[in-house]
């Protein structure tokens, strides 16, 4: 009875210590405050790859090949090779949140980048700020997103101001304006700002409309802004609807000035000459003469043949920053916050050089740029 109870205690005590360090190995997995004992630093990509935004993750993956290329010849992260997880969100809200709750349960992860739309983005951020994981929205315009906590930045230029600039470019040209805007958040926020800085400027709205993002046909809805006799037409929405509506535009003999699509070689394409002479809100030319943009472009042509636009620039730009900041601050979660938090000199192709203003986590002072398509190719109007 003796030896019973003695083997008894013996294997109470084997597993007590078992057990206790199988918790201790899920703490420390949990945690992700450790450098990575791999050779490899991961960043999460919530984006689109299929459904209506897919374009946008094929322009994001050719600027993060671009830099990935870059930053491991380099020697990645203090040796460590940098590579991405990616999840097709399809820009989805009910998919990024399950995304976030992946990514956050994933140690190997440092950061998250995403998501295109800044609905899809605004969803997930609760589950990656109680996470401590930084979520790196950098086509998140919405001025709401930062709001979700420390750990939600954007470099992003935010709606208000681009729709301040929109408005001002636009009171150039016409003092009476139709205005066509997607019915979704992001959309009537836009609308919202873009109509209050017309009204500053002293534009007369003289037609407006929500439009269904997936519609085909816009043209009910543009003759009645045709038949308003506007000076310009102004579209507030992305590449492929912007490329339907100049069109349709032209189809309904509207002649006048446009203002709307989006700087990618989608909407130039999709457009076609009906787009001549548009105007747009922008944050990089292939034209720019700046040494760095300059040698940018020149390695963008010769990976992928092509003239890179505004969101291979966002996504070239956004794994950078994170890489800097991992640099400053260690490849860890903490260590990306840290970095984003002290770094004075992020240098990017479409924003130059800044810092993060640490209430609003995003960049300081920075403005859209002007630019109109000529020949097949968007280029600075000169305007500032």
């Amino acid at each position: 009875m003796s030896k019973q109870w003695s083997g008894s205690r013996r294997l109470r005590v084997v597993v007590g210590i078992a057990s206790a360090a199988l918790v201790a190995g899920l703490v420390s997995a949990c945690g992700g405050s450790s450098e990575s004992d791999s050779g490899t630093v991961y960043f999460g990509v919530s984006g689109p790859k299929s459904g209506p935004s897919a374009e946008y993750g094929r322009l994001w993956q050719q600027g993060f090949d671009l830099a990935l290329d870059e930053i491991n010849a380099a020697g990645g992260i203090n040796g460590k090779k940098v590579e991405l997880k990616w999840e097709d969100s399809q820009s989805d809200p009910k998919q990024t949140v399950p995304i976030a709750t992946k990514f956050v349960g994933d140690e190997s992860i440092i950061a998250e980048l995403g998501d295109f739309s800044s609905p899809a983005s605004i969803a997930a951020s609760p589950v990656y700020n109680r996470g401590k994981l930084v979520q790196y929205g950098f086509t998140n315009s919405a001025v709401d997103f930062t709001k979700a906590g420390d750990y939600s930045w954007s470099p992003s230029i935010t709606l208000d101001v681009f729709q301040e600039r929109n408005a001002q470019w636009v009171s150039a040209k016409a003092k009476k304006v139709s205005v066509v805007y997607l019915e979704t958040d992001w959309g009537k926020q836009a609308f919202k700002f873009f109509e209050q800085s017309a009204k500053e400027k002293g534009v007369e709205i003289v037609y407006s409309s929500p439009i269904l993002p997936d519609s085909q046909d816009f043209r009910p809805v543009l003759i009645k802004g045709r038949d308003a006799n506007p000076e310009a037409f102004v579209h507030l929405g992305y590449g492929p609807d912007g490329a339907l509506i100049v069109k349709q535009l032209r189809d309904v003999g509207y002649s006048g000035q446009f203002f709307g699509g989006q700087n990618t070689p989608q909407f130039i394409s999709l457009a076609g000459a009906a787009a001549e002479g548009d105007i747009v809100n922008g944050v990089f030319t292939a034209a720019d003469t700046n040494p760095k943009v300059v040698d940018f472009v020149k390695k963008f042509r010769a990976k992928f043949n092509v003239d890179p636009g505004d969101f291979n620039v966002y996504a070239y730009d956004a794994i950078n920053v994170l890489v800097k900041a991992a640099e400053h601050g260690g490849a860890t979660r903490e260590g990306v916050l840290k970095g984003l938090r002290e770094v004075k000199d992020f240098d990017g192709i479409g924003l130059g050089t800044f810092a993060f203003d640490q209430q609003t986590r995003r960049p300081n002072g920075v403005k859209p740029i002007e630019l109109i398509l000529k020949n097949g190719a968007f280029v600075p109007t000169g305007n500032k």
